[in-house]
């Protein structure tokens, strides 16, 4: 296997790490066929193409942790099968080398490493879209279940993609709507 080659160069007085790559041919991924569908409909809400939305998925998988009872039961409970969509991924040499150690350190294929963070995003998401329970203290909601509409779910799926400053601010823009609301009843 070839290694990337690391450059620096300035720019602005200041020294940059460049990762070039040379280019790759997809990875050869095999997905359950629920999971490959539960991905393309994702790509399809978040106007993304299904190999963005699953670069997506795994980037923000990379916050999870899997303890060993997890991965024992994803193994015993996922084994590698026939019925199984090939879809060709072409991921970026960094997010691979991180996939490639957490399979490593689970003593599982890369491929399984994929499926099984794919299917946690997807376990995690159906849960949050479906249901909350709601905590608002003062509003009457502590401890109740809400059902989340579609425009709250639409809404959902971009805050998630902003960064830290933009979701504080529609935070702060929320409130003050509401503050807003309340004083004109």
């Amino acid at each position: 296997m070839k290694l990337p080659v690391v450059t620096n160069y300035v720019n602005n007085n200041c020294l940059h790490s460049c990762l070039m790559s040379e280019r790759k041919g997809p990875f050869g991924l095999r997905l359950p066929g629920t999971l490959f569908d539960w991905l393309k409909s994702e790509a399809d809400h978040s106007s993304r193409s299904t190999t963005s939305e699953a670069l997506f998925q795994l980037r923000n998988s990379l916050d999870r942790e899997f303890c060993d009872e997890q991965v024992e039961n994803f193994i015993k409970n996922n084994p590698p099968s026939d019925n199984t969509e090939a879809f060709g991924l072409r991921i970026p040499d960094d997010l691979k080398a991180i996939l490639k150690m957490h399979s490593d350190n689970h003593q599982m294929s890369l491929n399984q490493e994929i499926v099984m963070r794919l299917a946690s995003e997807k376990h995690h998401r159906s849960i949050s879209n479906d249901v909350i329970h709601a905590h608002a203290n003062g509003n009457g909601f502590d401890g109740e279940t809400m059902k989340i509409t579609d425009s709250e779910k639409q809404f959902l799926l971009v805050f998630r993609k902003l960064n830290t400053s933009n979701k504080e601010l529609i935070i702060r823009l929320i409130k003050n709507l509401g503050d807003s609301a309340q004083n004109q009843v």
